[in-house]
């Protein structure tokens, strides 16, 4: 596509006036919309309820008609992750590093976080970190270029490292999800009684 910055922002703005199909489905979401900023207002449940029903039942539509692609995206999605989590590029792993030491200095500030759950997270992004670490030192002392993925796994050393850390970082996301949604449930449980 070889579309200036402008025929960009035309094509985006004309786009759901193309077909009545795709005007149909913009009002759906304005309506959507609306009702949902009305209801944080009136905070009723039963707006609530009618509005979960209305999105389910018009992606269920979706799902209904284009069923078929749908299947080929979603294999190609658990495809892509499962070479992401198997044999992640580096790009991916060092991604997986940051989010790892943003998730350490942010538990090492907050002062609201049970001990438990600093204690897990603090374990498990030690680890991660280290065999990070581990990983670089190894692709340094072997002269192995980073960017060379096939030389990367072709070490068994260095492939073994990023499949544990993979293993590693998908616990620690797990762990700060389950805790992050119990701890919801806790404060929603403590502030009703």
């Amino acid at each position: 596509m070889d579309l200036s910055i402008i025929e960009q922002i035309i094509t985006f703005i004309t786009l759901p006036f193309q077909s009545f199909l795709t005007i149909e489905i913009l009002l759906i979401f304005i309506i959507l919309l609306i009702f949902l900023l009305y209801n944080e207002k009136r905070k009723s449940q039963k707006v609530r309820i009618a509005l979960s029903a209305l999105i389910i039942f018009f992606f269920s539509l979706l799902v209904f008609y284009f069923f078929d692609d749908i299947v080929t995206v979603l294999s190609e999605i658990i495809k892509t992750l499962m070479r992401c989590f198997y044999f992640p590029n580096i790009i991916f792993y060092i991604l997986t590093a940051i989010i790892s030491l943003i998730i350490l200095i942010y538990t090492v500030f907050k002062s609201n976080s049970t001990k438990l759950n600093k204690i897990i997270t603090y374990i498990f992004t030690i680890i991660h970190l280290y065999l990070f670490t581990n990983f670089i030192s190894l692709a340094i002392i072997n002269n192995t270029s980073l960017t060379n993925t096939a030389n990367i796994y072709q070490h068994d050393n260095m492939f073994v490292i990023v499949l544990f850390s993979q293993i590693i970082f998908i616990l620690l996301i797990i762990c700060k999800v389950t805790y992050h949604f119990c701890y919801i449930k806790y404060r929603k449980l403590k502030n009703t009684k």
